[in-house]
């Protein structure tokens, strides 16, 4: 019976979407230096605070282990925060693929801020630019942000 009532409690949790936005942008395969991705979404309240996480979707042939992604984050055309996020996309000794997907696809999320609160209810934008040596990043399919509201953990 407990285990009835810990699926239950599990499967609550669950429906509580927290998510304000999520988005992703097709990147065709390629990303240019020069071709930042700026996501817009509102916050309606600045009273709690928020997680943002990005996604990124690669392919098997991408030449480097990783991937370097500044990230800008503006209020109007005020800038609040930059800095620069490290996406480990394959295991750096040995090549293999992580993140989840199948074949040779495999989608990455990794954290840009957490705990974040904003100042004032308003809509903001979120810039991402891949940040590595290359003018151009071939075998990068898909980029992608999403802000929901911070949940509190749960201690079972």
């Amino acid at each position: 019976m407990k285990y009835y009532y810990l699926c239950f409690f599990l499967f609550l949790i669950s429906c509580n979407d927290a998510r304000v936005f999520e988005n992703q942008i097709d990147l065709g395969g390629y990303w240019t230096l020069s071709d930042s991705k700026t996501f817009e979404f509102d916050v309606k309240d600045s009273t709690k605070s928020y997680d943002i996480t990005g996604s990124v979707r690669n392919q098997n042939k991408y030449i480097y282990y990783n991937l370097y992604i500044k990230y800008e984050l503006y209020r109007g055309d005020s800038l609040l925060m930059a800095d620069l996020a490290e996406v480990i996309l394959f295991e750096p000794k040995t090549g293999k693929p992580l993140g989840r997907g199948l074949g040779d696809t495999f989608n990455h999320e990794f954290e840009i801020m957490k705990d974040y609160v904003f100042a004032a209810p308003d809509t903001y934008q979120m810039k991402l630019s891949q940040f590595m040596r290359l003018d151009t990043l071939q075998y990068l399919d898909r980029i992608g942000l999403r802000v929901s509201q911070t949940t509190p953990d749960v201690i079972l």
